[in-house]
């Protein structure tokens, strides 16, 4: 049994608050458990060096995973259909709008060698990861599941919104990112803190790219202590359930 189960929510590319964020968390391969829940690249200045990080954990602790999120689901397509030589217009520029060219332009500027080793890296990959804890199941994956759909597909675990985010019940605790918490509920770009829905979700993405945004990590475990009491936690202690970069 693990002290902490973490979740680390998007990046996109910030890979100073990344670091930052690190060292607050203070992992313990011995005694922790993390987990990447996607979107290491586009938006932000530094994605080639996200990607390096997020692997470097990966391969440094037997403890630590990284999963898929859309966003290198997005730039394998393009990769397939493309290369990263000269930009080409089609259906897989969605990647370059939304935000793929500076990852596009740092990865072309790699040796060949470090540029496919990245790739491949990425395409290896998980859409999700499943653990228990005191035995509350628990699903990390980066967008969701689909609540009334029992055989999920990709596009509904890197994609999916609203359907899962108002409509999920089950009893499997399901951790996320995607979704910025800024844009659930309404938009309010002050709300840059994890969310602990009461449809059994955990929204991480606390939107980097975002004025005033940032990265979280959150402690499930913790939050799931707090919650076999059979009470709602405060909250002051679901404050204490997360840290979040400057």
């Amino acid at each position: 049994m693990f002290r902490r189960i973490l979740a680390v929510g998007d990046v996109h590319g910030h890979m100073d608050a990344l670091r930052a964020l690190w060292k607050k968390i203070e992992f313990d391969d011995k005694q922790d458990m993390l987990v990447f829940l996607g979107d290491y690249i586009d938006r932000g200045p530094a994605p080639v060096e996200v990607l390096r990080f997020v692997r470097a954990q990966v391969e440094r602790h037997a403890n630590v995973y990284a999963l898929c999120g859309n966003h290198e689901a997005m730039m394998l397509g393009y990769i397939d259909a493309y290369g990263l030589g000269r930009t080409l217009r089609g259906h897989f520029d969605i990647w370059l709008m939304n935000g793929g060219k500076v990852t596009k332009k740092q990865l072309a500027a790699l040796p060949a060698a470090e540029s496919e080793e990245l790739v491949s890296f990425v395409r290896e990959r998980p859409l999700y990861h499943r653990v228990r804890h005191d035995g509350q199941r628990i699903l990390f994956v980066h967008a969701g599941v689909h609540p009334t759909r029992k055989d999920q597909t990709a596009e509904d675990l890197l994609w999916i919104r609203e359907p899962f985010l108002d409509h999920y019940r089950g009893s499997e605790l399901v951790v996320v990112g995607h979704t910025p918490t800024q844009l659930i509920g309404g938009h309010d770009m002050e709300r840059n803190t994890p969310l602990f829905l009461e449809n059994n979700i955990i929204a991480c993405d606390t939107g980097s790219f975002l004025p005033g945004g940032r990265i979280s990590c959150v402690d499930v475990g913790r939050y799931l202590d707090l919650r076999s009491a059979g009470r709602t936690p405060t909250s002051a202690e679901l404050a204490a359930c997360y840290v979040q970069s400057a």
